[in-house]
């Protein structure tokens, strides 16, 4: 008869399920495969990027609008008074498309080229080739007279810097109607024998993201500084600071809208405070589905105010664009299906497209039925 054996029994504090350093190390590994499914699956915040590029169009073409009358005297011929900084900035060559010494005519043509691209973007044609574009001549165009530029500028390029590396075009574009076309046709485009793409979808997907998180922690920096700047201040503690911009007739555009608004004690001290908290915890609030609501709704309106108000309408689009990342795609999916389903088919100009709706993540869910003609 065989000696029994002594089984060894586990001590609770050797169990992997009771070992705190081994759940925190599950915990971390299940963190870090989220993250790298979420980075390399498929591209996020698409709806967001396509919103982006439709209001950096409109940007880009009402600055063109509003300034063509006076765009030789801030950065053509009837510049001079800028000589002494004329592209005294960090930008160099090749940012020297516009130039003092060309001719009117030529500098209004290379001023309107900027429209044109502007345009481009907003229809999502050959969305990333314009964006770039967009972003090349606005450059050249701030380094010919950096006077005429601020921060809102900076914002503007700076996030359009990032944009340029998402897919700008996946819906409400040119490029999309064209794909959904040869899909729906069965046309594939004519490839060379051992071709392959010069990145993967996988890398694809990775850039995408990236320039996602980028714009996102652009964001965060800005309000986050804009907020804390505040906090010192003695007008922002009392919440009073509101009042101040909208007495300046530089900075009221409307001023018995202006008036309206200042002459309200109490709603001034609530705009005031709730201007310093939203920025400083815009961050903090996306976390949960119910105060990324609010911070989304409470934001969108400060720009709107501010664009409204104080009379900078294209800094307020620059901002609110670069918000629209924060929305889901499946929220964004909702609407365009709403509005596919209920609003289009009552507009006559609009008519159905046939076929397969243009490329979509898999998280977007709703297709794209209607595109305008």
């Amino acid at each position: 008869m065989s000696a029994p054996v002594n089984t060894p029994v586990a001590s609770p504090l050797n169990t992997p399920a009771k070992n705190p350093l081994h759940a925190a190390w599950q915990r971390g590994v299940r963190l870090l495969q989220s993250g790298e499914s979420w980075l390399m699956d498929a591209k996020r915040a698409t709806y967001g990027a396509s919103l982006a590029r439709i209001i950096y169009g409109i940007v880009v073409v009402v600055f063109v609008g509003a300034n063509l009358g006076v765009s030789g005297f801030l950065w053509g011929p009837g510049s001079s008074w800028t000589q002494p900084i004329s592209h005294q900035t960090t930008w160099a060559f090749p940012f020297v498309f516009y130039s003092t010494a060309d001719p009117a005519w030529l500098f209004t043509l290379k001023f309107l080229l900027l429209g044109l691209a502007g345009l481009a973007l907003l229809v999502g044609w050959h969305a990333r080739i314009a964006a770039i574009t967009v972003l090349f001549l606005m450059i050249s165009l701030v380094s010919t007279n950096p006077v005429a530029a601020d921060q809102t500028d900076n914002a503007f390029r700076i996030l359009l810097l990032y944009f340029c590396l998402t897919d700008l075009s996946a819906h409400w574009s040119m490029d999309a109607r064209r794909r959904a076309r040869r899909v729906h046709r069965g046309i594939r485009r004519p490839r060379a024998p051992g071709w392959r793409p010069l990145i993967s979808p996988v890398y694809s997907n990775v850039v995408h993201n990236l320039a996602i998180v980028a714009v996102a922690l652009q964001i965060f920096i800005i309000y986050g500084v804009a907020g804390l700047s505040k906090v010192p201040g003695s007008w922002w503690q009392d919440g009073t600071a509101v009042y101040y911009p909208l007495q300046l007739e530089s900075l009221s555009p409307w001023p018995a809208l202006s008036d309206l608004v200042v002459t309200n004690s109490l709603a001034v001290n609530i705009v005031t405070y709730v201007a310093v908290f939203i920025q400083i915890f815009f961050a903090f609030m996306l976390l949960q589905r119910w105060t990324r609501a609010i911070a989304l709704i409470v934001i969108v309106g400060m720009h709107a105010g501010i664009g409204i108000l104080m009379g900078i309408p294209l800094f307020s689009l620059s901002m609110m664009a670069a918000d629209g990342i924060f929305v889901r795609d499946t929220t964004y999916a909702k609407i365009e299906h709403f509005v596919s389903s209920r609003v289009l088919p009552r507009m006559p100009w609009v008519r159905r497209m046939p076929g397969a709706s243009p490329r979509t993540s898999s998280t977007q869910t709703a297709p794209t039925e209607y595109i305008s003609s």
